[in-house]
């Protein structure tokens, strides 16, 4: 029996690359069905944020299990194997245990000790738990992760250094302008990441906020925390028009923003636009960039930008945060758990 991972995430695969691997929540429960139904797969759980997507498995052997992900990745993004393979990971055993232990304590994320992931990895578990496809290995391994996402941050000095994805683009935002709270600001989504983003608006002093969704109740409520407008999603096109920055964050799954919607509202403006699309698949189209006056920011520059910023503080982080998540600590104690309670089903 194997542990074994399987994935893209924002360091191996482009973000052209990732929102075509992206599971949306309403498609997990099918998606553990159909792994589960594969031949060399006996328990699964699916991990999919805008920062990756994998697979966590439990198989006979690696090589059969290898073979069975990569084939649903190729299915899942309509990729050959060849267009795949040079962006993917795989690990198994320690490794896999090790990888899941970085996973949950923020040290594998875009952003270095990010708070969100931990809840990430734990609602991922929860879900393969309803759908019967996390049993009592993944249970095992899971419940050590989440035990070790919460000590690397009351532990070491990773949680002194927490952000999100939410704040990264806020903090790239006021970077590319050099304040925004001066600004007119549009939220387009009211999400998890649209949360992130209005709440860290309102700590950067941005007074003339506007949260657009398409369930409006949803924005109402977002909106009142912070003392933001609303607006109604038939209202976008108008919206954009008076916009100085545009941060785009839905879970629509596919452009809402495109090429001509936008050159409809820049017809005639010559005021500069920023606009900043953190959502994966995107919500704005990679054209719009092409417009005068807009300056368009994604995940990519976003990565690209944090792994500069990263690499000090990753030194300082790694030094007090690996050893959580050493796979020769936790990670062999949790093969010996593993192997005894094979050795006694029978598995081996």
């Amino acid at each position: 029996m194997s542990i074994v991972v399987f994935g893209v995430n924002h360091r191996t695969g482009p973000l052209a690359l990732l929102e075509r691997v992206t599971i949306a929540d309403d498609a997990i429960a099918k998606t553990v069905h159909g792994l589960m139904s594969r031949p060399n797969l006996r328990e699964v759980v699916v991990l999919s944020t805008c920062n990756r997507t994998e697979v966590y498995a439990v198989a006979e052997k690696f090589h059969g299990a290898y073979g069975d992900l990569r084939d649903f990745f190729c299915d899942l993004g309509g990729f050959s194997a060849d267009e795949l393979i040079p962006h993917v990971y795989s690990q198994h055993d320690d490794a896999a245990i090790s990888h899941l232990f970085e996973v949950a304590s923020g040290l594998d994320s875009a952003v270095l000790g990010e708070s969100e992931i931990l809840g990430q990895v734990r609602i991922a578990w929860e879900r393969s738990q309803r759908e019967g496809g996390a049993l009592s290995t993944l249970n095992l391994l899971f419940r050590h992760a989440i035990e070790t996402g919460k000590r690397a941050r009351t532990e070491t000095s990773i949680g002194r250094h927490t952000a999100s994805v939410s704040h990264a683009a806020v903090d790239m935002a006021r970077e590319n302008l050099g304040a925004i709270d001066g600004m007119t600001v549009l939220v387009v989504g009211a999400g998890e990441l649209g949360e992130g983003v209005d709440g860290a608006l309102s700590r950067a002093g941005t007074e003339s906020i506007t949260v657009l969704n398409r369930t409006v109740s949803r924005a109402e409520a977002l909106a009142d925390k912070i003392g933001a407008r609303v607006s109604d999603f038939e209202s976008l096109e108008n919206e954009l028009s008076t916009a100085d920055v545009v941060l785009a964050c839905t879970g629509a799954g596919g452009v809402i923003i495109d090429h001509e919607l936008m050159a409809r509202v820049r017809d005639g403006v010559s005021t500069p636009l920023l606009v900043v699309d953190i959502a994966l698949p995107r919500d704005v189209a990679a054209s719009v960039a092409e417009l005068p006056g807009v300056t368009l920011r994604d995940l990519d520059h976003l990565s690209e930008e944090l792994s500069t910023r990263n690499k000090p503080l990753r030194l300082v982080i790694n030094c007090s945060g690996r050893f959580i998540c050493d796979p020769t600590r936790a990670g062999r104690m949790i093969r010996r758990s593993l192997r005894t309670m094979w050795c006694l089903r029978g598995d081996g």
